[in-house]
């Protein structure tokens, strides 16, 4: 991810999922933040983006790389709180095909995050699932 449209859309992805099942969990604010400072989004961009999230204009990774991140980010947020609820998981299917990913290779990683929510989930395991 190189430009900051691009990682501000991801935060706001992030933070629309977490709100999905209408129940932000003290983790899931956790996880988005520590993901913003990680992209080097400022307090104030934070704050804005959580306030306007339909106008945070939509920008996509066009690497491979960026795009894995990010559908590995989607999914640790949809299982953060060990319960992927069925808003979350449509969720995630939309971004993860908006991102680039087929419906097949979306569906590999949920199942594979899903099925381990109890367990840590790395980003080479979801590059080895969806190959």
């Amino acid at each position: 991810m190189t430009t900051k449209e691009i990682r501000k859309t991801h935060v706001a992805n992030l933070i629309k999922i977490a709100k999905a099942d209408r129940e932000l969990t003290h983790e899931e604010i956790l996880f988005v933040k520590t993901i913003a400072i990680k992209l080097d989004i400022t307090s104030a961009e934070f704050n804005e983006i959580t306030l306007n999230l339909e106008a945070v204009k939509t920008e996509l990774p066009t690497t491979q790389e960026g795009k894995l991140r990010q559908l590995y980010d989607i999914l640790t947020i949809m299982a953060i709180d060990a319960d992927a609820h069925p808003e979350e998981e449509e969720m995630c299917k939309s971004i993860g095909k908006l991102i680039g990913f087929s419906d097949e290779q979306v569906m590999k990683a949920m199942k594979l995050t899903k099925e381990n929510l109890d367990k840590v989930i790395t980003p080479e395991q979801i590059e080895q699932i969806i190959a």
